[in-house]
């Protein structure tokens, strides 16, 4: 018999931990007699998962690490196949970590399951292998949207697709006015703050840094009116550099105040990613990059079809902001796109107007609240 109070929630990330976390908190808000068990970190335990495996057993990327722990793979979805037919619960989350479940999915539509699937965040047909979306369709009862454009691409098709907001909205964390920050940094209001943002993986740095700090040296040769700022993730070390941002006199700002740099900042040089779509949310002109190994860049360049890279820009449908990609990535690239922001009045004012349209099509806050109303919504059918 089907639980009506059972939901299982699948989280294979660590950042799908934090939007599940969010989810259950909710849920637990609506009807504390839930009972919520699947695979979840620390942030969804806290919250009240019972977890059948932890997301900190999935810490392993790229393809052949992947292959190396397929075996553990395929026992995760073996005994989460097993446990979700044994318990039968009413409602299924599945957040995030695509190909994986869009396998667990299959999986458990073959047994027959009376459980309603709900998916938690579209994969990105848009991106990539647009193809998927019949076994999307075909394999989940509803999916909640973080971007505003894809349930569109749904409309033709029998799903219940719903457009949750993207929950980013909900980090946003201003805790100090921009004097007070100013202070913080130590720099006056007479400067124009170009802050960067190089990436939060080794990997990344190594390919970015070089570039960035040739870029930096050539910017203070021409004006002397810039003050630079380096957002450091918690997981990077900069020692490599620290005699370099010393003579440069480039600041090394805790990630932990990435909302207020970005937000008070005049110009953000960023990798693409998540950052990319803070500086949208903060109107804040930026200059996105990216390389990657060259294998790495031939293949994703036949598999990725979208003609922009960056959320600002995709969302947009144009291109808003500049977007210096692999060989592109170059000095000279970035220093004449940083002095266009610089020189050109117009061309910023205009680049700051479009953001806020980005900004305004995002949405309001509560992306996990929406998601767990969603679950309540099939749970009480």
């Amino acid at each position: 018999m089907i639980n009506d109070k059972l939901i299982y929630i699948s989280a294979g990330e660590t950042s799908g931990d934090l939007l599940g976390s969010e989810v259950i908190k909710e849920l637990m808000t609506i009807d504390p007699y839930l009972k919520i068990k699947g695979i979840g970190g620390s942030s969804m335990v806290i919250q009240g998962l019972d977890p059948v495996f932890r997301t900190e057993e999935f810490g392993f990327m790229g393809f052949f690490e992947i292959f190396s722990h397929i075996l553990f793979i395929k026992k995760v979805m073996n005994t989460m196949v097993k446990n979700i037919i044994k318990d039968q619960p009413k409602v299924i989350l599945l957040i995030d970590f695509s190909e994986f479940h869009i396998k667990l999915a299959k999986r458990l539509r073959k047994h027959n399951i009376r459980s309603k699937i709900i998916k938690y965040v579209s994969p990105q047909i848009w991106a990539s292998r647009s193809g998927r979306i019949y076994d999307i369709v075909a394999n989940y009862d509803c999916l909640c949207c973080i971007l505003p454009f894809e349930k569109e691409i749904y409309k033709d098709h029998d799903i219940d697709c719903r457009y949750v907001g993207h929950p980013l909205l909900d980090k946003i964390k201003i805790r100090y006015s921009k004097e007070e920050f100013y202070k913080f940094l130590k720099t006056g209001s007479n400067k124009k703050i170009i802050s960067i943002f190089p990436g939060s993986r080794k990997q990344e740095i190594e390919k970015h840094m070089e570039i960035l700090l040739k870029t930096v040296k050539e910017l203070k040769n021409e004006r002397d009116d810039l003050a630079f700022f380096i957002s450091r993730n918690e997981n990077i070390s900069f020692d490599d550099h620290s005699s370099i941002f010393e003579k440069e006199n480039i600041t090394v700002v805790d990630s932990v105040y990435q909302w207020e740099l970005i937000k008070y900042s005049d110009i953000v040089l960023c990798k693409s990613g998540t950052s990319s779509l803070q500086t949208a949310l903060m109107n804040t002109p930026s200059i996105i990059f990216y390389r990657i190994n060259s294998f790495s860049y031939f293949i994703a360049k036949r598999i990725i079809k979208t003609k922009y890279i960056s959320l600002p820009n995709i969302i947009a449908k144009k291109l808003i902001v500049p977007e210096l990609m692999q060989n592109d990535f170059t000095v000279e690239n970035l220093r004449s796109e940083t002095m266009r922001y610089l020189n050109d009045k117009e061309y910023y004012e205009n680049t700051v107007s479009e953001l806020e349209k980005v900004t305004n099509s995002i949405g309001d806050k509560g992306a996990g609240k929406k998601v767990a109303e969603a679950v309540i919504e099939y749970l009480n059918r």
